[in-house]
């Protein structure tokens, strides 16, 4: 590596360290506006033992239960074509890491606002979480990324995140009134905030991101993450 890099990677490491100080989801995405990427990660223990929940699955047990023979025997339904097979169901008890893509109970909201889906490497000692941080899925507007300058979209998208009775529709562009569909209580700021912070799969702060980066002229790059978190013992 010339100077040029190591002076650029050690700007990297130090703003990393800096935004290590940040809430998790403020941290990443701010890497992703400033291109300093997974320089010097270090992710809250809070999320950390999210993520690790976010990677458990139920255990297993096998029961014998009663099985059709066959296709055609089920489809007629005939219970003399029935024969007692092993089968493994879902067991009571802790869940236990499972390598793979990561899914999400109610109760994982550090996980599912932080980085969203991800695939885990899981040990007996580690578990190793990697993602590519971006955003573009089915669920995204492309112009997200299009690097284009859209305020009237940043506008839009950052009232509806902080207005209850506005819905946004980025990828069609149209604002909805829904105020008629709400009552007093729902409509005032205080309650709307204090809904929606409980959300595990939604925070104003998504759209204020979302917001920026409509605001911005800049066709932002992902990057790769690569985290390895010690697995509680």
């Amino acid at each position: 590596m010339d100077l040029a890099g190591k002076f650029l990677g050690g700007l990297q490491f130090a703003a990393g360290s800096a935004m290590n100080m940040l809430p998790d989801r403020m941290n990443l995405f701010a890497r992703y506006l400033t291109g300093v990427g997974s320089a010097n990660l270090q992710l809250d223990p809070t999320t950390e033992r999210s993520l690790i929940q976010a990677t458990e699955r139920p255990p297993m047990a096998t029961h014998m239960m009663p099985v059709f023979s066959d296709e055609r025997a089920a489809i007629a339904g005939d219970l003399s074509q029935m024969e007692m097979k092993p089968v493994s169901v879902p067991a009571m008890g802790p869940g236990i890491p499972t390598s793979g893509a990561a899914t999400y109970g109610q109760d994982n909201q550090a996980a599912s606002q932080t980085l969203g889906r991800f695939k885990a490497q899981v040990t007996p000692t580690t578990v190793r979480v990697t993602d590519t941080y971006d955003m573009v899925n089915e669920n995204e507007d492309p112009d997200l990324v299009s690097g284009q300058f859209q305020p009237g979209k940043a506008y839009r998208t950052l009232r509806s995140a902080f207005d209850p009775t506005m819905t946004y529709d980025p990828k069609l562009d149209k604002m909805k009134d829904i105020g008629h569909l709400l009552t007093p209580e729902q409509k005032k700021f205080g309650n709307y905030m204090s809904d929606v912070g409980k959300s595990p799969f939604f925070s104003p702060m998504t759209d204020v991101g979302r917001a920026v980066m409509y605001a911005l002229p800049i066709k932002f790059r992902p990057y790769e993450i690569d985290y390895t978190m010690q697995r509680p013992q």
